[in-house]
């Protein structure tokens, strides 16, 4: 039996989850309920729990204050927020399991399937971490970014992107210090979801990041030369733009 504990300020938003995880997630035992971070942190240390369902916004304090009492994670953290579309950018930029309220039926057991399937030494306590530092600085253009593929999770600070190039259904990020990071996500995916961070989308195929432009060459072909000394073709759309 898979232990879980949920942390919710409202009692209608814990109970509903008590009996959804019931009718839908049967091989969960739920195993305490609270609203606050202090009690949850008693309640978490009491029983041990593999799942930890947490809301953002507690009685006493935030879901992150409850998270920055551990100094290793020992459960799967899902978290839950009303807030939808700051909410759902901000956990796809660091790559942690969520859940929207109202919560669905079909999205629930899909967030508990995968929160088992995945080890606990797969970086999660970094892409929160990264979670906390993004949402402390929202007015900054550099953000922490996690990307994931079969070799790990991989934190990387947009800013020391140079690039990415999308081929077939995949996206290769060029890095600063010379690494590649191949991830199974179209570069569509990710030109939406750095919009506002200084990424320029030049070509079907590339994204680049403006503070790594060097040069832009009209003639003979138009062309973005960056700070790593590779350049990427502008497209017959973007040129008038660009």
């Amino acid at each position: 039996m898979v232990k879980a504990v949920i942390v919710d300020d409202e009692i209608h938003a814990r109970e509903t989850l008590f009996l959804m995880l019931n009718m839908y997630c049967p091989e969960i035992a739920v195993v305490g309920k609270t609203d606050s971070v202090e009690a949850a942190y008693h309640l978490i240390k009491l029983h041990q729990p593999d799942i930890v369902f947490l809301d953002m916004e507690l009685t006493d304090g935030l879901g992150f204050d409850l998270l920055k009492k551990f100094d290793k994670l020992f459960f799967r953290v899902i978290i839950i927020s009303a807030y939808q579309e700051y909410a759902v950018k901000a956990f796809k930029f660091c790559a942690v399991d969520y859940l929207l309220k109202p919560v669905d039926p079909d999205e629930l057991a899909k967030a508990v399937d995968e929160a088992l399937s995945q080890a606990l030494n797969d970086n999660q306590q970094e892409r929160l971490n990264a979670l906390i530092e993004n949402t402390r600085n929202t007015s900054r253009n550099d953000k922490l970014l996690a990307l994931k593929n079969s070799e790990g999770t991989f934190i990387v600070n947009t800013s020391e992107i140079i690039r990415c190039e999308s081929e077939n259904n995949t996206t290769t990020f060029v890095l600063a210090d010379g690494n590649r990071v191949r991830v199974t996500r179209t570069l569509k995916e990710f030109d939406e979801l750095l919009n506002g961070c200084g990424f320029l989308r030049c070509h079907q195929s590339h994204l680049v990041n403006q503070q790594h432009i060097d040069k832009i060459s009209r003639f003979p072909t138009p062309l973005i030369t960056l700070s790593n000394g590779e350049t990427v073709p502008i497209s017959f759309r973007k040129r008038k733009t660009i």
